[in-house]
């Protein structure tokens, strides 16, 4: 009997152990998702985010930056003056610009014309892999542009190739703008 109260008293341990989610954190447990102002000039844009983002003034133009990371994902946000350049001519500058850095190798690109929340975007989602911190890292960046009275926003996401949590945030926030 002694025998069966103690195995009663392991399996109900077990059991709440199990209930009280002792496995995978989920998204929704790691990160609480708000929107973060991001404004240059006369634009204002809101974009959510699951932290804040630093603003950087830039040094070689007009526009703005925004920027954070954690270990699952980096957001860099950028900001561009429409007398430079419409979204599509960014993002085939964005293109370009991977294609003649001598680091990057199987380099996979894909633009096209969205809507997003409203807007009219151009998306673009790149893999390819890169040295950092002398290993090979594969990256996958999704950016957003869109123009917001008289800028062009870039809004670039990046994760490892491979780390669920970084393309399930990145799934979840992309694209959501105010």
């Amino acid at each position: 009997m002694k025998m069966w109260k103690r195995f009663a008293a392991v399996v109900l341990t077990a059991a709440a152990v199990l209930l009280a989610g002792c496995g995978n954190v989920t998204m929704l447990q790691e990160y609480s998702f708000g929107y973060v102002q991001l404004k240059t000039g006369d634009s204002e844009v809101y974009l959510m985010s699951p932290f804040d983002l630093a603003h950087v003034q830039r040094q070689n133009g007009e526009g703005m930056m925004y920027v954070n990371n954690d270990k699952h994902i980096n957001i860099i946000v950028v900001s561009e003056p429409s007398s430079e350049g419409t979204p599509q001519a960014m993002a085939e500058k964005d293109v370009a610009m991977l294609k003649q850095t001598p680091d990057i190798t199987d380099l996979q690109t894909k633009v096209a014309d969205a809507t997003v929340s409203g807007r009219t975007a151009v998306t673009g989602v790149y893999t390819y892999d890169e040295p950092l911190n002398g290993q090979k890292a594969s990256l996958v960046v999704k950016s957003l542009f869109f123009e917001d009275n008289g800028q062009v926003w870039h809004v670039m996401y990046m994760y490892r190739k491979g780390d669920a949590m970084g393309e399930e945030v990145t799934n979840h926030i992309f694209g959501q703008l105010k």
